[in-house]
């Protein structure tokens, strides 16, 4: 009787042992696959960085001292550059106002109907 029970146990366990070493086999190989993949991405983002920042380096602005420069160019490099600098504010407040338009209930509304305009149009 306990030889039995004995060896149906030990055939159990080297059941589950099987089939836990089946499942760990599958999840290795997923994991291998998911592995290649990541890094091929790796390797594209890394190449797409690589570029960015040979092109941000090319495309630096030169620096270098201007002591010794004409005072007038200065006043009007700095004239300029406060310019674009207030344009470019402009623009983003702009831009902000029109994001805060859209979180108006009356903004969502209007965008609402226009959209089932739309769609009611294709219809």
């Amino acid at each position: 009787m306990w030889f039995a029970v004995w060896s149906v146990l030990v055939v159990a366990t080297l059941v589950g042992a099987a089939l836990l070493g089946r499942d760990l086999w599958r999840r290795a190989r997923r994991l291998g696959a998911e592995l290649s993949r990541a890094s091929a991405a790796f390797d594209a983002a890394s190449a797409r960085i690589s570029q960015a920042v040979a092109e941000a380096e090319a495309a630096a602005p030169e620096i270098r001292a201007t002591m010794l420069d004409d005072p007038t160019e200065l006043h009007d490099r700095v004239a300029d550059l406060r310019l674009a600098r207030a344009e470019r504010t402009e623009a983003r407040r702009a831009h902000h106002r029109a994001v805060a338009q859209t979180w108006s209930l009356e903004g969502w509304l209007a965008g609402r109907r226009a959209a089932r305009a739309t769609q009611r149009a294709r219809s």
